[in-house]
Parts: C-alpha cells; sequence; structure tokens
C-alpha cells in the first residue's frame, strides 16, 4: 500500500504572481512531497481538519482574529507552521493592527521558520514556546540556469542590474549614488538596467537621481519570468546597515549565483556571512569609491566568465534548490527532528 502524502494548506495574505510567497515558498511546491493547496481565506474548521498542516505566510488584517480558529485546528490534529522572511515588526508598511493579529496568530502555531539566524534567534526570545527553524533560501532551480548565463556571455553593451522595488529600498539604492555617475559618464559601453519597475512609483532612475533614459527597466513578473529576465552581466546588491536590513537574507547573492552572474555587493553582515561560509573572497564594498573600483576590475570578460562559473558552483553547493525542497518538506510534516 503506497504511502498517502500530507495535504498542507498555504495560507497566504497574496496570491500576486510577484509576491514574496512565491519566492519564500510556492517555488518549491511542484517538487514537495506533499500535496498543496492555496488559500487567501481561512476554510470552515471542519474543512480545515482534513489537512495535516497549515502554513501561514504573512497576515492580512481582514482576516481578523485568526487566533481563534488556528487554536481549534491545532486542537484537531493540525499541524501550524507559519514562515516570515523578514523582521516584520520593523516593516514601515505593517501598522499596529497587522502586527498584533500576526502576533496572537504566531502564539498559536507549534512551529516558526525564517531565512537567517539573526532572525531566529530574535523569534526564539519573542516566542519561546514555538519551535522556530531555520529554513534558508536557496538558489534558483537548476534547469533554469544555463539560458540566462548564456545571455549574460554575449550580451552589449555590459549591462550592470538591480532587482527590487525601488520604493521600498531608497537607502540601500542611495548607495550607489557615485556608481551610477560613473556609469553615466560611460553611456553606450555601460548599461544599467533595473527588473520590478512599477509605473507610478519611486523608480531606479529616481532612486539614482538619473534621467530615466539611461535605466533599462522590466516589469514587476512572475518569479519564474523574473528569473529568465536576469540576464546581467554583473549583478549590484546594495544594502545599508541597521535595523530592518540586520535581519534580511543573502538570496539576491543567491540569484545571481546561481545564474552563473558576478556580484558587487554591500559588505554588510549577510553578505559577509555567505562569502564566509563559501570560503569565498567575495567583492564587497563600504565606500564609494570601492563600488567603482570593484566593476573596473569586472570590466574583463574573462575573469567574468571565470567568476560567474566558480559563484555557480558554490550556490549548487551551498544553497542547493533540491536542499531546500527537502528542508521544506520536513518542517511542514511530522518529520522535523
Amino acid at each position: 500500500m503506497s504511502r498517502r502524502q500530507p495535504r498542507v494548506l498555504a495560507l497566504t495574505d497574496s496570491t500576486n504572481p510577484w509576491h514574496s510567497f512565491w519566492i519564500r515558498f510556492g517555488q518549491y511546491i511542484p517538487d514537495l512531497d506533499a500535496e498543496v493547496e492555496i488559500c487567501t481565506e481561512l476554510p470552515p474548521a471542519a474543512a480545515l481538519a482534513e489537512f495535516d498542516s497549515l502554513l501561514l505566510y504573512r497576515f492580512n488584517s481582514a482576516w481578523g482574529d485568526l487566533a481563534t480558529p488556528l487554536a481549534d485546528a491545532r486542537r484537531r490534529g493540525v499541524l501550524l507552521l507559519a514562515d516570515l522572511d523578514d523582521f516584520l515588526w520593523q516593516a514601515p508598511s505593517w501598522d499596529r493592527q497587522r502586527l498584533q493579529g500576526f502576533t496572537a496568530a504566531l502564539r498559536q502555531c507549534q512551529r516558526i521558520s525564517c531565512s537567517t539566524a539573526p532572525l531566529q534567534e530574535v523569534l526564539q526570545l519573542m516566542f519561546p514556546r514555538q519551535q522556530v527553524l531555520l529554513l534558508a533560501n536557496s538558489a534558483p532551480k537548476p534547469p533554469e540556469l544555463m539560458a540566462s548565463w548564456a545571455r549574460v556571455a554575449v550580451a552589449q553593451p555590459l549591462r550592470i542590474g538591480w532587482t527590487g522595488a525601488p520604493w521600498t529600498r531608497p537607502q540601500d539604492l542611495a548607495l550607489l549614488k557615485p556608481l551610477a555617475t560613473w556609469i553615466q559618464q560611460r553611456t553606450g559601453a555601460l548599461q544599467l538596467v533595473h527588473i520590478g519597475h512599477a509605473e507610478g512609483r519611486l523608480s531606479l532612475a529616481e532612486a539614482l537621481g538619473m534621467p530615466p533614459e539611461l535605466v533599462l527597466t522590466e516589469p514587476l513578473m512572475p518569479y519564474s519570468n523574473y528569473l529568465e529576465a536576469i540576464n546581467f552581466d554583473i549583478g549590484l546588491a546594495p544594502l545599508a546597515t541597521g535595523g530592518f536590513n540586520d535581519f534580511k537574507s543573502e538570496l539576491k547573492l543567491l540569484e545571481y549565483s546561481g545564474l552563473g552572474i558576478p556580484w558587487i555587493a554591500s559588505d554588510a553582515p549577510p553578505y559577509r556571512q555567505l562569502c564566509e561560509q563559501w570560503g569565498w573572497p567575495g567583492r564587497l564594498c563600504r565606500e564609494p569609491h570601492q563600488w567603482i573600483n570593484q566593476l573596473q576590475v569586472l570590466l574583463d570578460p574573462g575573469l567574468r566568465l571565470a567568476e560567474g562559473q566558480q559563484l555557480q558552483q558554490l550556490s549548487q553547493a551551498h544553497h542547493s534548490y533540491r536542499a531546500a525542497v527537502e528542508r521544506w518538506s520536513k518542517a511542514i510534516s511530522n518529520s522535523w527532528a
């Protein structure tokens, strides 16, 4: 008799195709050892009891009192896991009501997962009765790698890119202003590229103080399309230190590395720790001139190709997609030791 796959209900505050749910958990669903159903509203208690576990991703204030139905589901034998990709208590967009509702819901969960060790430490203090799991992010799924890498090798002019929502990262992007000026002076040979543009929101060009026509933009898009669109020659990862950013993960560097793209990053804790784990020197910057110096070194195409290959190998050795799938499969079941 074959073993039944566990049934998992993933409750998320949004299923927009560019929402972080798809990066943090959704991308792994096709390969999980589980049957996963995604919803944005909690079903009735009787229907919920048919699931083996529930994964809570973030919180929608419209849900109201989520703690009570979660407590009932727990009594019915449903395993409750909540995942946090950021220290949301410092997120500017989360108001007091939303944080209180989320905190109450977390207290009903047996397990809480997160992507970084600093966030795990804080959550263990905040929720001493819960099992707090470290579920690190991963490099992209291997079949999606080589096509993007091949495009990088032949791109002209040299494409220097950043991914993300500029309206949420103005302090990070301010670190790149001197570099942007340097690149602007070499228009034609160098091209700034941004993936994650949204009309009516702060653009990368505005954040860097550049004319908009000098930045090539791609819109917000579903995660799978986003990975295919990252055809940079060099990736940028600025990260200001302090507060909310101290709990950020190394995800951007994992994406660049997994796609064989050499990168330049801030000398910030998550990126420094990644380099230490990989035994990689890293092109980490503290001062404005360091960004320019590191870019000048990477103008050598042979060096870029060799570095991209090394980073791709390291990302698969230390942060493989398959290892992440195995961790998530354990976390949403009773097999986590």
